[in-house]
């Protein structure tokens, strides 16, 4: 599981399971070199650190930690990665809602789900939002891929050097109350109009 500044619940590690799935396959059709604008298009800061070959790379890993039992503290541009992720992801979930009725749903894991507000999530799961401040050199992770052609000799190096990720021993998050983001009638995710009190720390 990813270290997230809140515990996460069911609904919410639904979406981050797919979003990066779905991310996964979508990024893994842009690898060619006359793809590129389509990759800055769709991930504009995370394309100036990566390829779609290395962003694959990172977002599979992101996948395996995802499933783990353990808890992976991230580097800042894997949330850099993860964060660009989340948003197109509930972009696209949103848009196919919109070519519906008012009030359309979509299936997503176990859950019907309406409207995705990534924002919210962002503000929720997210320790900070600062590695949208870094530049390409502060990152300090050996993935940045810099400015090369897809399939070249360095993205064969990236995958060489991908960072094994730390295990966290003992978290801190924030543990919200029970169905606090989601419950029967929600039309939306989050849904905060009727959010219970943190609990504490887990």
């Amino acid at each position: 599981m990813i270290y997230f500044r809140t515990k996460p619940d069911a609904v919410f590690l639904a979406i981050v399971e797919e979003a990066l799935q779905h991310e996964i396959t979508e990024i893994s059709l842009l690898g060619d070199s006359a793809a590129i604008t389509s990759w800055e298009g769709l991930y504009p800061q995370s394309a100036a650190r990566f390829t779609p070959y290395s962003a694959v790379l990172i977002l599979r890993q992101l996948l395996a930690v995802h499933r783990d039992t353990r808890v992976y503290r991230l580097p800042n541009s894997y949330w850099l990665l993860l964060y660009e992720c989340l948003k197109n992801f509930c972009l696209i979930h949103n848009d196919y809602l919109d070519e519906y009725d008012q009030g359309a749903k979509r299936t997503i894991g176990n859950y019907t789900l309406g409207e995705l507000d990534a924002d919210a999530m962002v503000a929720i799961y997210f320790w900070d939002t600062d590695f949208l401040l870094l530049s390409q050199d502060e990152t300090g992770d050996p993935t940045v891929a810099g400015e090369h052609e897809p399939g070249s000799d360095q993205d064969w190096l990236v995958a060489e050097t991908m960072p094994l990720l730390e295990v966290v021993e003992e978290v801190a998050w924030h543990v919200p109350a029970p169905n606090a983001y989601f419950r029967s009638g929600s039309r939306r995710y989050p849904d905060t109009s009727n959010a219970g009190e943190t609990t504490g720390r887990f």
